[in-house]
This record gives C-alpha cells, sequence and structure tokens, in this order.
C-alpha cells in the first residue's frame, strides 16, 4: 500500500495544513527551549498542555496501528477496508481527533497568537479534508459507509442516533 494517497482538496491547501499541523505539534517545544513571549503560562496549563499533547499523540498512534495498511496520507489508491473497531468505534476520524488533542496540548502549553492561527488553520483545512474524505467513503463502501456513519461520531462527545451504552436499540 502506497502512503501517498490522493488529495481530496486543492494541493496547496493539504499542504497548509499538514504544515499547519506540524507546526502546532512541534510548537511546544519553543515554550520548551525557553521562549518568553507567550500571552499566559501557569504550571496548570503547562501541565494540561502535556497531558493532552501526550493523550493525542497515544491516540494519534494507536489510530495509526488500527488502520495498518490503509493508513495514508489522502485518499488511498488502492483497495482498502472500512476501519469500524477499536477506536474507529468511538470516532470515525480519531487520528485527526488524536492530533486535533495534539494541538490543542500544544496551545495550552505554549499559549501564543501564532500557535492559536496553526491551531485554528489546522482544524478548519482537516475539517475540510475529512468532509470530503466522506464523500469518498460513502462512493467506495456505499450502505456499510452508510451504516458506520449513523452510528459513530465524525469526532467525539455525542452519541448518535439509536446509541445507548454502545447497544443499537
Amino acid at each position: 500500500m502506497d502512503i501517498l494517497g490522493k488529495s481530496p482538496i486543492p494541493i496547496p491547501m493539504f499542504i497548509v495544513g499538514k504544515l499547519a499541523f506540524l507546526a502546532c505539534a512541534l510548537f511546544i517545544f519553543i515554550r520548551s527551549i525557553g521562549v518568553d513571549s507567550m500571552l499566559f503560562e501557569s504550571a496548570f496549563t503547562r501541565q494540561m498542555g502535556l497531558i493532552f499533547y501526550v493523550g493525542g499523540l497515544i491516540i494519534v498512534i494507536a489510530a495509526l496501528l488500527q488502520l495498518g495498511q490503509s493508513a495514508a496520507v489522502g485518499i488511498p489508491a488502492g483497495n482498502t477496508e472500512l476501519k469500524t473497531h477499536g477506536l474507529y468505534s468511538l470516532s470515525r476520524n480519531p487520528v485527526y481527533t488524536g492530533a486535533f488533542i495534539m494541538c490543542i496540548g500544544s496551545c495550552l502549553y505554549s499559549l501564543h497568537l501564532i500557535n492559536l492561527f496553526l491551531l485554528v488553520l489546522t482544524v478548519a483545512i482537516h475539517h475540510w479534508i475529512i468532509i470530503r474524505e466522506e464523500v469518498f467513503l460513502e462512493q467506495r463502501f456505499g450502505r456499510k459507509w452508510n451504516d458506520y456513519n449513523q452510528r459513530v461520531p465524525r469526532y467525539i462527545g455525542r452519541i448518535k442516533r439509536g446509541e445507548i451504552r454502545g447497544k443499537s436499540e
């Protein structure tokens, strides 16, 4: 399986989104090397930032491992299977959700205007990517995707129609 797939959005925006995520994810190290131009800082926000960052990183790694051969940057060209178990039973996009949590952690740890801008840019572009990927998934997997889409939230934080404690009505 090729790790580089087809971009679901215009390539320049796709690249900007990936670079914004990378910069936001790495911005945590700006504070670590002693840059003191943060908007606000406290031991509590730094600790919460580290907790969010590490938690998001763990989610990203676990979700990528669960994707296995289906993992790709962009839409995979080859045949893949729809992942619906593990983290994918809780979120249709655990890789992106974990990445967003990492960026929130980075912002809590290194509260800076540039980092906040990178977070907003990362979320906005990746949400656009997700919307376009969902069109592809519906075309590729049809009813199986539609059933999954009805059952599992796009990100986290809400129970889908007919779901109570993990059991469909």
